[in-house]
């Protein structure tokens, strides 16, 4: 079988981490493509099985990616178009790590047609997706869905009880965006820091609340029996009210470069962290109440490099469904659906099962 010839752009954490993640595997050869020389230099010190390569222009990208089969956009939320507009001017399959906004998803429509497109593919929105959906086959009828995602310092050292586990900015748009949800079988938006909960998980205590992120797209629930979804966030106890204090009492909501220079400058980087994927499902089965609970613990993988957890997973879960393209394990064409693809499958990978601590 030939091996997938991917292009990652990027060569910040994602990038490098996935890189790492794929070449160590014979099915994949690689490309890395990023502005900075500065920034191929670090993957240079690695001496990864890839090639490594600069552009100056946009205009440059879809001239790299000929001959190539995939495009990966390992880069900022504010570049994806520019590979994903590559990505269809050299007619080649498509992955991100983000939600596309419109006029991407347009461009990406026309892809489709002829490729695999792959976006969202990360932890949240991505895996969390495929596990919600799961839960949505129990044999009692589920109503309420309640998705937890989170990422935190195995060892806090702080008040926060956290630290920078993933991007500061991704960070602070969770906390200050509405959030999608769905309540009594409509789309709402939620505020973010509400609806506080408490949980136990193998014992230790964590809290609960609304953020934005998610599943990305709620229309993957339209053909559910489902009232109501919520997606929250799970940190330590303690830690909301911290936040509310930064955000609201200081007003550093309204100053978020202020508060960004806080974060990165007061918070240790965490590569050891534990990532938490929770989902709840609730209904009744005749006139009985019913529930199930699912959870997910990973961790990092010191074999893998030194990528923590959520990283870890994220870039994993992407390797694992760049493998399933290479094998012909899903179509070649299409807008893939993380929603419908096998969860065991995927859980299952040579990608992610090393990480996965308990399910």
């Amino acid at each position: 079988m030939a091996k997938l010839k991917v292009s990652i752009f990027g060569a910040g954490k994602i990038g490098t981490a996935l890189a790492v993640t794929l070449s160590k595997n014979a099915d994949f050869s690689l490309e890395i493509i990023d502005r900075s020389e500065e920034a191929l230099d670090s993957l240079r010190a690695m001496q990864l099985d890839a090639t490594l390569r600069t552009f100056r222009h946009p205009e440059d990208l879809p001239a790299l990616l000929s001959g190539q089969d995939v495009a990966v956009a390992a880069v900022p939320e504010t570049a994806v178009s520019e590979i994903a507009r590559a990505a269809a001017r050299a007619n080649v399959h498509y992955l991100d790590f983000s939600c596309a906004g419109t006029q991407t998803r347009e461009m990406l429509a026309a892809l489709s047609g002829q490729r695999a497109v792959f976006t969202g593919c990360g932890v949240s929105p991505g895996m969390i997706g495929n596990i919600a959906c799961g839960l949505l086959e129990e044999s009692f009828g589920v109503t309420d869905l309640t998705i937890r995602v989170g990422a935190v310092p195995r060892f806090p050292t702080n008040r926060l009880g956290y630290g920078q586990i993933w991007n500061v900015d991704g960070l602070i748009d969770e906390y200050t965006r509405p959030s999608a949800a769905i309540r009594d079988g409509r789309p709402v938006m939620l505020a973010p820091l509400e609806e506080h909960g408490k949980l136990s998980i193998d014992g230790v205590n964590y809290e609960e609340f609304i953020t934005s992120g998610g599943v990305g797209d709620l229309s993957i629930f339209s053909h559910s029996s489902l009232k109501n979804v919520t997606f929250k966030t799970i940190r330590y106890p303690g830690h909301l009210d911290y936040m509310r204090f930064l955000l609201d009492d200081l007003g550093l909501r309204s100053r978020r470069d202020m508060l960004r220079s806080l974060l990165c400058n007061g918070l240790p980087v965490i590569e050891d962290d534990i990532l938490l994927l929770m989902v709840t499902a609730r209904g009744s089965r005749g006139r009985q109440p019913s529930e199930r609970t699912v959870c997910y613990r990973f961790s990092p993988d010191a074999k893998k490099g030194p990528f923590n957890a959520l990283t870890s997973v994220a870039t994993g879960y992407a390797a694992t469904l760049l493998s399933m393209l290479q094998r012909d394990e899903i179509p070649s064409s299409g807008v893939i659906e993380h929603h419908r693809l096998d969860t065991e499958a995927l859980q299952s990978s040579a990608f992610l099962k090393p990480l996965l601590v308990r399910q």
